[in-house]
């Protein structure tokens, strides 16, 4: 009597198929489960962020955010999130290139990260926990008292706030007066005016369709693999 495969059961080039593509996500987990965040983050939709990798490299992604309210409102913040090769077993880090008056943010556009996630783990942490915290940063300023590396804005936020707001003004304008100075090979680009609707709309294709297409595949698979498991 021949034996029948159930339902449930693999052929053998099934099982093959199957095995290959769990050994593929597992060599490239790392750049596997980095698309894949990225696609989370589009889903989670934070206010007033914009986010889109770069077009050298999918480890580094180019951010501009918005501030609405309190003391920073209107300010427009480039910066940019660098991921190790390491990574997800290693914290990225943040440059800010627009320059901002903030204790945490240091000269150069340093931040350490090591304060909020001093147990960085995989498990535990995806990249939008950063980006909710560089947001929450320019809210509530004065909530993370962590050592600063602004010392002088340190210094006028606890002592003379209103030296300190009036020093932060200073910087949101130059913000908005300086956001049409694009930083070279940005992903993220402002004009001042797109006279052709056509333009436009061909330059956001432009934008999408690598990232759009690529991801979507990198879901596929994500559905039929175990690392779905790392995201529940």
């Amino acid at each position: 009597m021949s034996q029948q495969t159930t339902d449930s059961s693999l052929s053998p080039n099934e099982l093959s198929q199957s095995t290959n593509i769990n050994k593929s996500i597992e060599q490239n987990s790392p750049n596997y489960r980095l698309l894949f965040e990225y696609k989370k983050l589009s889903d989670l939709m934070i206010r007033g962020l914009y986010v889109i990798p770069s077009f050298n490299s999918i480890h580094e992604w180019h951010c501009v955010l918005f501030i609405r309210n309190r003391i920073y409102r209107s300010a427009i913040i480039r910066f940019n999130v660098v991921i190790p090769d390491d990574f997800p077993e290693s914290c990225p880090s943040i440059k800010f290139l627009t320059p901002i008056f903030h204790p945490l943010i240091g000269p150069e556009g340093e931040i350490d990260l090591s304060h909020q996630f001093p147990d960085w783990s995989p498990e535990k942490y995806m990249i939008a926990h950063v980006l909710c915290y560089i947001k929450s940063i320019f809210h509530n300023p004065d909530k993370y008292d962590f050592p600063p590396l602004n010392t002088d804005a340190y210094n006028l936020m606890k002592n003379n706030p209103d030296s300190f707001q009036k020093r932060v003004s200073e910087y949101v304008e130059d913000s908005i007066k300086n956001v049409y100075d694009n930083p070279q090979d940005n992903a993220i680009c402002f004009s001042k005016e797109w006279k052709d609707k056509n333009q436009l709309e061909n330059a956001k294709k432009q934008i999408f369709k690598k990232d759009v297409g690529l991801i979507d595949q990198l879901s596929e698979l994500y559905s039929k693999s175990k690392l779905k498991d790392l995201f529940k």
